[in-house]
């Protein structure tokens, strides 16, 4: 196994030289990134040491974004500020300022999140699962189930039995089970747009969770190629999937260290 790479505000020295010269980016996940992560979704908020810094660096950063996999209007609810870019459903959605974009390429799925729990749910379903539909994907969480392994195993038995879903992307993550559709829109996609279009010339991302890998193996390569100085943040969770650390340059641990990152962003960038 890979050393687990340093800790971001330990080796500030390391990395905030870099950030000083060119067009800055900031891009967070939201769940285990801003939020500490909840048993019922809907329950999640962000962390109170967090508005204050990250309202500031909205004026000082060409920009800064949020990349979930909630809808695009559902994070914005939950920040609450103007200045930001929320990008939802793994990439899909692009809103700025009420201008809601969506990649038309993929508005069509095998079956729609609610057929697939109608499929699933009777033969994968456990008490304590948390079935949460979205328009272009379904999020199964058994964070509160009793016995977590017995209720991954019954998911991963049920999603065996539905034909549909064998030709979609499957993913594993933090105690959940995401189901998408097969495409080349994902976080990567979404990194790769918003360099591209705010022709940055440096970027940071936080992620937690195995959706985030894409985003940072597409920082990474981005970086490789010289097209931008990229920096990938791990944000230490219980549970976290190795591959995220793998790809990181970085790590934070837990949400309470990404509210001292911001701050420290917020005095570098001064």
């Amino acid at each position: 196994m890979s050393k687990q790479p340093p800790n971001m505000l330990a080796n500030a020295d390391a990395w905030s030289g870099s950030i000083k010269a060119g067009k800055l980016g900031l891009v967070l996940d939201f769940d285990g990134t801003m939020a500490e992560l909840v048993l019922v979704p809907d329950a999640a908020q962000m962390h109170p040491d967090i508005p204050v810094p990250l309202r500031n660096l909205t004026s000082k950063l060409d920009t800064v974004a949020i990349l979930s996999g909630r809808p695009a209007r559902d994070i914005q609810s939950r920040v609450g500020m103007d200045d930001i870019l929320y990008v939802g459903q793994h990439g899909i959605e692009f809103l700025y300022k009420e201008a809601l974009t969506l990649l038309p390429q993929d508005r069509e799925l095998a079956i729609s999140p609610e057929a697939m729990v109608e499929r699933l749910k009777p033969l994968g379903d456990d008490q304590g699962i948390v079935w949460e539909t979205k328009e272009f994907s379904l999020a199964i969480h058994y964070r509160m189930a009793s016995d977590k392994g017995q209720a991954r195993l019954l998911l991963n038995q049920a999603v065996a039995t539905v034909p549909e879903i064998q030709s979609m992307e499957i993913l594993s993550g933090n105690m959940v089970l995401e189901i998408r559709g097969s495409n080349s829109v994902n976080k990567g996609s979404a990194i790769d747009k918003i360099v591209r279009e705010h022709d940055l010339e440096t970027l940071i991302f936080l992620g937690d969770d195995t959706t985030d890998v894409d985003a940072l193996k597409a920082l990474r390569n981005l970086n490789n190629t010289k097209a931008l100085v990229g920096i990938g943040v791990a944000v230490i969770q219980d549970g976290i999937p190795f591959t995220v650390l793998e790809n990181s340059d970085y790590t934070l641990e837990g949400v309470p260290e990404v509210a001292k990152f911001l701050k420290l962003l917020d005095r570098i960038t001064d």
